[in-house]
């Protein structure tokens, strides 16, 4: 399948919007109008846990903000409860919920394909929904089950994707220089202060002096917490 040979090039992507812009060609080959990617950060602050990437109109993202569906939506509950991928339609949302579809389908989001995965070098939680605005019957089933592996391996290349231009970006914005980026390699691998001033040629006093300003630039209290920090961030490779 074409949409599936073109996944690879999403991790050739510098910059978010090329991500999407890779991610809406490829909807749209398979079928559907809209995505929508959410994923989540346990350990930012309070306020920037979840991240949106979405096609959604303006105006249907803002009022799902603003009313803060997020909590109420049974696709996300679904995603944040199983890695199983769902076919989701107007069955989905009984009681209140029934609001949510009501307005998501005004507007071409009516029914759809959603999945969640979580990566293992990142530990983040990411899921996708991709929708369009078809009504839901039998054989729309049948061809919205023959989406579910595309959509699936989508949300792979995605979610890698993502991590991986924020990994640069967060890189870029500590700022640690080469010989501190090497004083965290060696770290990782398990070497002493002393064992790291053998290996650079320096006095271990320099290096206690790099890790205050790598413990400081990462927001860190002690080196093993620094040394996760980078490996999270990508700062440093396993």
């Amino acid at each position: 399948m074409e949409v599936i040979r073109a996944l690879p090039d999403l991790l050739s992507a510098q910059t978010i919007d090329q991500v999407k812009d890779g991610i809406q060609r490829s909807v749209s080959a398979i079928g559907f109008d809209y995505y929508l990617i959410g994923l989540e950060n346990p350990v930012a602050p309070e306020g920037a846990r979840h991240c949106v990437q979405t096609n959604y109109p303006r105006d249907c993202v803002e009022r799902y903000s603003r009313l803060q569906w997020v909590g109420r939506d049974p696709v996300v509950r679904h995603c944040r409860q199983s890695p199983v991928p769902m076919i989701w339609h107007r069955a989905h949302f009984p009681g209140e919920a029934c609001e949510l579809y009501e307005e998501s389908a005004a507007h071409g989001i009516a029914t759809g394909v959603a999945t969640a995965l979580r990566g293992a070098r990142h530990n983040r939680a990411m899921m996708i929904s991709v929708a369009n605005g078809a009504s839901f019957n039998t054989r729309l089933e049948s061809w919205l089950t023959e989406t579910m592996p595309t959509i699936q391996l989508l949300a792979s290349y995605a979610y890698e994707a993502i991590a991986r231009i924020e990994e640069v970006d967060a890189a870029a914005d500590i700022g640690l220089t080469p010989r501190e980026g090497e004083c965290l390699h060696w770290a990782a691998v398990g070497k002493t202060s002393w064992e790291i001033s053998r290996i650079l040629s320096c006095s271990e006093a320099t290096v206690n002096f790099h890790f205050r300003n790598i413990i400081h630039k990462l927001g860190v209290s002690n080196r093993r917490q620094a040394v996760a920090r980078a490996l999270s961030i990508g700062l440093i490779r396993p």
